[in-house]
């Protein structure tokens, strides 16, 4: 082990990780994106990731949290294809750029600067993205930009591009042969604007080439970040503080945004009309890393939340049909503060804050899926009005986690 070890550190190349133009650190990292002799610069302590502050083996974390999941659908085949080890070798590759803050890695020897790596201004080709989503056929676009992107969270396929504005969008693909997922992004904008609450992401469908050469549907959105403004996932917040197993991190959370400079009230509006829309549409993914906040990367000034995002994983995505009429609302479980879903619920302050006579909307977008979708349509509607019918009585002052036989 130790002459591995031996190995990989005499392997390793020496790199500066970049917050914009600030040097916060010297390291090494291997080919395989494994890093050793960390050296902080103090005089930037500030702009040293926030995931990363308290030790170095959180900083490790923050950095492997970095790369494209190796679960992400078609990552295996894209690796083999553009000739990368690993998903941590291609993040080292890329130089860690990414389109959600201003952080990146410059080789030390180099005259880089964060204007001539940023993805916010510079062209670039999502090579990993497009192969992804189009397996089938690959066209090898690396030459043609000097950077590729390569750091996105989430398991579904993604890919990055530019707009003919300039602007950067991403366009997200689906599991299976279902279009669900996309479209639960679609409705869920839809119930957003209806509720007139601004901070939210719209969804716009996307088409997309899915197996056997034919044309599909997918999602997209624009990038809510820019040079200018940066996001921190409420996974990297909770890596400032010691929680303990089994603790919901609501709490624990809350107070790292308070100290930080948010207001209570601004958080407790975000997270209560979150919590219930995330409840009505039976979105069971509101994991730490679907929440976000912005920053400002000059100033480090807390700017509030982001927009609410990644909502598909929701109305019942995964149930099969013939499964629909057994749901239980009181044993839905989700990946969030706590497991299960009608219990989030008992967080919100503010009932009032969303509106459910601004709720009955139009689920013919969910016509375009190829899946069961006459039969599927109708019992999903019904369960969604079910869940409206429940939040309406929660906002009457019960409290509907206490209730047994919840269905």
């Amino acid at each position: 082990m130790r002459k591995e070890v031996a190995l990989l550190a005499s392997e390793a190349k020496e790199y500066f990780l970049m917050h914009k133009n600030i040097r916060v650190c010297l390291m090494q990292i291997s080919d395989e994106g494994i890093l050793s002799n960390v050296r902080r610069n103090e005089a930037a302590a500030a702009h040293f990731p926030l995931g990363g502050q308290m030790n170095n083996m959180r900083f490790h974390d923050w950095w492997r949290d970095r790369a494209i999941p190796k679960s992400r659908h078609g990552a295996k085949t894209a690796l083999q294809r553009l000739g990368y080890s690993s998903t941590s070798n291609a993040l080292v590759n890329n130089l860690a750029l990414s389109l959600s803050d201003c952080y990146w890695i410059m080789p030390r020897g180099e005259s880089l600067t964060w204007e001539d790596a940023n993805l916010f201004t510079n062209d670039f080709v999502d090579t990993f993205g497009d192969i992804t989503l189009n397996r089938d056929h690959m066209i090898d676009l690396r030459k043609e930009t000097r950077f590729n992107c390569a750091t996105s969270q989430g398991e579904l396929q993604k890919k990055w591009c530019i707009a003919k504005d300039g602007r950067r969008y991403m366009i997200k693909g689906n599991y299976g042969s279902s279009y669900q997922q996309s479209l639960n992004e679609i409705f869920a904008s839809s119930l957003h604007e209806a509720q007139n609450w601004k901070q939210y992401t719209p969804y716009y469908p996307a088409k997309v080439q899915v197996d056997g050469n034919r044309e599909g549907l997918g999602c997209m959105c624009y990038d809510f970040c820019s040079e200018n403004i940066e996001s921190i996932s409420a996974w990297e917040l909770l890596q400032t503080v010691k929680t303990r197993q089994n603790e919901s991190l609501y709490y624990p959370l809350r107070d790292v945004c308070l100290k930080l400079g948010m207001s209570e009230k601004t958080f407790t509006d975000f997270m209560d009309y979150q919590i219930m829309t995330d409840y009505l549409l039976s979105n069971t993914d509101r994991h730490m890393n679907n929440i976000s906040v912005l920053r400002n990367p000059d100033t480090l000034e807390i700017l509030g939340f982001t927009p609410i995002y990644d909502s598909g994983n929701s109305m019942f995505y995964n149930v099969p049909y013939d499964q629909l009429n057994f749901v239980r609302f009181d044993s839905i479980q989700t990946h969030s503060f706590i497991e299960k879903e009608v219990r989030l619920l008992q967080y919100v302050q503010n009932r009032n804050l969303f509106d459910p006579e601004k709720a009955d909307l139009d689920f013919s977008i969910y016509k375009e899926d190829v899946t069961e979708n006459q039969i599927r349509i109708p019992k999903l509607r019904e369960l969604y009005l079910r869940k409206l019918e429940k939040l309406r009585i929660f906002q009457n002052g019960k409290d509907i986690w206490k209730t047994q036989g919840h269905r």
